[in-house]
């Protein structure tokens, strides 16, 4: 059976962050599953992010040209790629939900506010018309529900898989010594990640820990603003800012030395940087929002969003109990193998012998 999958966001790392992983595994997977694959992914620069909405516009209006559409037994678009495909001319469609645009819109501002609600728009028209919407949480499934009003049932949880990186052999080893505390945070600085709430907490994390470093590992849209708060909290002395790295071993010594991970994210339609801390057996401080509660269950310490002080208790209980950060770190490492490729691509196995199923009948 050919699959052709299509995605006009970045499906490297760096570009495209949680959904390239997805990408990655899933095509990968599908192949060792014996199915044909096809990738259509024009892989814009996402560094302005109109220009590449714009971009990712553009080529989904020009789509039906591709004659990989018509050689295709069935379609998965990722977000809104196949908006623009006649449903009575296209093999059937699957669309895989992702961002949820509809639900991103209300962290975002101007300009990036109205791109993103563009793209919310055109996220509900592709959903409405494929033939199936799968999502990796129940939360995405009930946000894209409520705000796109697509009945929960078209919806199919299946939730991610995420293969073991190499980079985690190294990340694994013991770290090496050190004289204070250390915060990790990774991810794509988009407001909905909240990193200015981590940066809120520092102050009150001082009072008990005045040598306390938090090292953020990531790039993207709020970089001046988050620079520009650090300064205005007189912070400086105790943020190192990374930026992406590039070199897995520095990605690895980065997790390997963390004593704590925190990631404040208010909107997570799943959350990959959960699962790598989890295999890793990290204590993570997290915030009660998003798919964050389902996918890290007991495995974490899950606080009220957007409150530092609270967000800084939490952190500091770990802190402060390397018995507790432990038993953590093993309720992580319990955890992490639910979420496998194998059963990802089996929850679309499935989907897929459905939705062809049903158009051939």
């Amino acid at each position: 059976m050919r699959v052709t999958i299509i995605t006009s966001w970045a499906t490297d790392i760096i570009g495209g962050s949680g959904t390239a992983v997805f990408f990655n595994a899933f095509h990968e997977g599908l192949r060792a599953q014996g199915y044909e694959v096809d990738l259509i992914t024009p892989n814009f620069d996402t560094s302005d992010y109109v220009d590449a909405t714009l971009r990712r516009f553009l080529f989904n209006a020009d789509l039906h040209h591709d004659p990989r559409i018509q050689q295709a037994d069935v379609l998965i678009g990722f977000d809104y790629d196949g908006y623009g495909l006649d449903p009575a001319a296209r093999p059937p469609l699957i669309a895989s939900a992702h961002a949820v645009f509809g639900d991103v819109y209300q962290w975002e501002h101007e300009p990036f506010k109205t791109m993103v609600r563009a793209q919310a728009f055109f996220d509900q028209v592709n959903m409405e018309r494929a033939d199936q919407v799968t999502a990796g949480s129940r939360y995405a499934q009930s946000r894209i529900s409520a705000l796109y009003g697509i009945a929960a049932d078209k919806i199919r949880v299946i939730p991610h898989g995420m293969a073991r990186p190499a980079w985690m052999d190294e990340a694994a080893l013991p770290p090496s010594p050190k004289d204070h505390p250390v915060i990790l945070a990774v991810g794509k600085m988009y407001p909905r990640k909240r990193l200015d709430v981590l940066l809120r907490a520092v102050p009150f994390l001082r009072e008990t820990f005045p040598n306390i470093e938090v090292r953020i590992v990531g790039t993207g849209l709020e970089w001046e603003n988050l620079h520009q708060l650090t300064d205005e909290l007189a912070i400086n002395a105790s943020i190192t800012w990374l930026a992406h790295l590039e070199n897995p071993q520095d990605f690895a010594r980065e997790w390997r030395q963390a004593d704590v991970f925190c990631h404040p994210s208010s909107q997570e339609s799943f959350g990959f940087v959960y699962l790598e801390a989890m295999m890793l057996g990290k204590p993570i401080v997290a915030v009660r929002s998003g798919a964050a509660p389902e996918v890290l269950e007991d495995a974490a310490l899950l606080v009220e969003p957007e409150n530092p002080p609270v967000l800084a208790e939490a952190i500091t209980r770990f802190l402060k109990d390397s018995s507790l950060r432990q038993r953590y770190g093993e309720r992580g490492k319990l955890r992490a193998p639910r979420f496998t490729v194998e059963d990802m691509i089996k929850g679309y196995a499935e989907v897929i012998d459905r939705v062809c199923g049903a158009r051939r009948g």
